[in-house]
């Protein structure tokens, strides 16, 4: 987590000076030491601080990263047929379903192939939104009913990947509980980055050092154990997980609540979103955009739409869709009003680069509006791996298996992190935590400078309102606790005197 400025760094003894050219001091007297004086705080507050949240994160994340294979494992009755043969009609199995319930709106059919059963889904105003779904699962290849329960999400999540999911999400607090792990998601890339930084510049120091000083064998024997090695395996696992965490942090927040709406408000500014299918009818069809976080799912009810005729259209629409080029997993939405369009949409599912989508004209099958995947925008395209890579489903198994490897290793970092931090407390050999001091010197060797990355902070932290609140509150918090040992320290030295 932090370090102390007045250690040296491996390879180097405590009593060494060196042999060539003095080097730049390290400490806050100068520009570069006031830097990475202000970095370390940071680094250190945040890790400690910000620690906790980030364990919670990792733990319910590497489960998080694993459900869907574990679903496949415990729902494995629900999702798989009795054989890959499909003898029953698509109309058949949709109605089916539908006797099930009779008083709920078909919202749409994701037909079974290749071993899978068809789920038929239903909106149901008393599920918690409409991110829910009733969802009636018909074997294709005998007409039974294995399962009637409910889904959840753009990848129909069951109920114990669901509850994984609120597990990772919100610890099962409601809008509260998204807090935590916005907080998480908002410190992970600035702890991730400010560390690669500071091991880059202990990195580039020791280099100089070696240049003009051969280290001591004593020194080096020091270095490769206690607190230099925890130091350093630290934050050579740290560059190597960086770039996954990167990525987690940047994923995560655009399901956040406060940074996620500033990211949608952000594309849709820049027409970034997400294009849609229209679902209007057929005469009035034109392309819409959507956010993939509110209607991605395409479940929007049917309504009183010669419900009867549905099922019957299924079969022929999915043909349709079919010789359109939709050759994986379908979600099909039947028609909103008169006249208007099944909607049909790959579902997102693995190895493959994003979904197609085409809506279908009921009537005479014919293909009304067509979306591929490859004319989305790129911010869009980017979004939806990024989701597909948090969740596991772009790369199957070795995603997932990547993820929970992931979140072990950030579980490990911060074990060493605290650990770090419990050798530096008060009265331990390695000395004291990171000086105070450096915001000052900055800003009277630089003010314009300092003042501009003010300015960038509060631009952040606007887009990022979690992290901008607890930096503050860091900031605070830590003039606080100086002021309260400078007065100190005034007593003690009057009552001496």
């Amino acid at each position: 987590m932090a370090q102390s400025t007045t250690e040296r760094p491996p390879g180097t003894g405590p009593a060494e000076e060196p042999r060539g050219r003095p080097l730049a001091r390290s400490g806050p007297g100068t520009e570069a030491g006031a830097l990475r004086l202000l970095a370390l705080r940071l680094h250190f507050y945040a890790g400690v601080l910000v620690g906790p949240f980030l364990v919670v994160a990792a733990l319910s994340g590497l489960v998080y990263a694993v459900s869907p294979t574990i679903e496949n494992v415990v729902d494995h009755h629900s999702l798989a047929s009795a054989s890959a043969d499909q003898r029953v009609p698509l109309a058949t199995q949709i109605r089916t379903a539908t006797e099930r319930h009779p008083d709920l709106t078909m919202s749409g059919v994701i037909p079974g192939a290749n071993g899978a059963n068809t789920r038929v889904l239903f909106a149901d105003a008393s599920l918690p939104s409409t991110s829910y779904q009733r969802v009636v699962f018909v074997d294709p290849s005998d007409g039974s009913v294995p399962d009637d329960t409910v889904q959840y999400g753009s990848t129909g999540a069951l109920p114990l990947r669901t509850w994984i999911d609120e597990v990772h999400r919100r610890l099962h607090l409601g809008d509260a509980g998204r807090l935590y792990a916005e907080l998480a998601a908002s410190w992970l890339a600035p702890i991730t980055l400010g560390g690669l930084l500071l091991w880059w510049d202990r990195s580039r120091r020791t280099r100089r050092r070696d240049e003009v000083s051969a280290p001591r064998p004593a020194a080096s024997a020091r270095a490769s154990r206690g607190r230099p090695l925890l130091m350093r395996r630290h934050a050579v696992l740290g560059t190597w997980i960086a770039l996954g965490l990167f990525v987690l942090a940047a994923t995560g927040l655009t399901w956040s609540t406060y940074a996620g709406g500033r990211v949608s408000d952000l594309r849709k500014a820049m027409q970034w979103s997400t294009p849609a299918l229209t679902a209007k009818p057929v005469t009035s069809a034109t392309s819409t955009g959507a956010d993939e976080h509110a209607g991605h799912d395409m479940t929007r009810p049917a309504g009183d739409v010669g419900a009867a005729a549905l099922p019957d259209q299924a079969a022929p629409v999915l043909a349709a869709a079919r010789q359109a080029g939709l050759s994986g997993p379908v979600q099909m939405t039947p028609p909103v009003a008169a006249g208007a369009p099944w909607l049909i949409k790959e579902t997102r599912h693995s190895w493959t680069a994003g979904p197609n989508a085409v809506s279908i004209d009921p009537t005479s099958s014919a293909v009304v509006q067509r979306l591929d995947f490859a004319t989305w925008p790129l911010a869009a395209k980017l979004t939806d791996w990024g989701i597909r890579i948090h969740m596991g489903f772009l790369f199957g198994l070795p995603n997932q298996l990547l993820l929970a490897g992931l979140a072990g290793a950030l579980l490990v970092m911060i074990a060493r992190g605290y650990r770090m931090w419990w050798l530096r407390r008060p009265g331990s050999r390695f000395g004291r935590p990171p000086a105070r001091g450096a915001l000052r010197e900055l800003a009277r060797r630089r003010p314009v400078a300092t003042v501009l990355g003010g300015a960038l902070l509060i631009a952040v932290g606007w887009a990022i309102p979690l992290l901008g609140i607890s930096l503050l509150g860091f900031l605070l918090v830590d003039s606080l606790i100086g002021l309260v040992t400078r007065r100190t320290a005034a007593t003690h030295s009057t009552a001496g005197g």
